[in-house]
């Protein structure tokens, strides 16, 4: 089966009523478009790491178990 629809706030919109259950899969193909950007919209972006440098910090104290936490698992003698 195809349908037409639009893009209406982010998402496609059929322009026929289909009645579809909720969650039933479906797939989609960009009319007009070039075979460069059918590729693009295919294939994952690669993920770039690092930009959190510096943004994250490990406090000193972070593998010491807090004393209200172990004396309310009985750990502290």
């Amino acid at each position: 089966m195809s349908v037409t629809g639009h893009i209406h706030q982010g998402a496609i919109v059929p322009d026929i009523p289909l009645g579809l259950p909720e969650g039933a899969r479906v797939e989609f193909v960009l009319a007009n478009s070039c075979e460069a950007t059918r590729q693009e919209a295919s294939s994952p972006k690669r993920r770039q790491g690092g930009w959190l440098k510096g943004q994250i910090h490990i406090a000193e104290d972070f593998d010491e178990l807090p004393s209200d936490i172990a004396d309310a698992f009985g750990m502290n003698s």
